[in-house]
């Protein structure tokens, strides 16, 4: 109940930036703020309702979802880098970390 906050925080400001590059920060726009919210909070609750036991979407998701939020988004995010700010290091720092995720994610499979 405490982290879900926290995971719509980071999920919110990911589908922002991927959606929304060229666009201000959300915080500035309240209008994009609360639709993007009530959009994903549907989708969520929508979810939670249609799933009668959670342990089959645990099963099924696992932790690929935060694997994605905390580590893959925000990186393909520097990644594509629209507002051209990001240095050599940032790059590469950032595929070393899609790396990492993909290979402890394949490797927590594999076992």
């Amino acid at each position: 109940m405490l982290v879900f906050p926290v995971i719509n925080f980071s999920l919110r400001a990911n589908v922002d930036e991927l959606f929304f590059p060229k666009k201000p920060l959300l915080a500035g726009d309240t209008s994009r703020f609360v639709s993007l919210t009530c959009i994903l909070l549907a989708f969520v609750y929508m979810a939670a309702v249609a799933i009668p036991n959670i342990w089959y979407f645990f099963q099924f998701m696992g932790t690929t979802t935060v694997m994605c939020l905390m580590f893959i988004f925000p990186s393909s995010i520097i990644l594509r880098d629209v507002h051209c700010i990001s240095t050599r290091k940032d790059r590469i720092m950032a595929i070393l970390v899609i790396i990492l995720a993909c290979w402890d994610k394949l490797s927590c499979h594999l076992h």
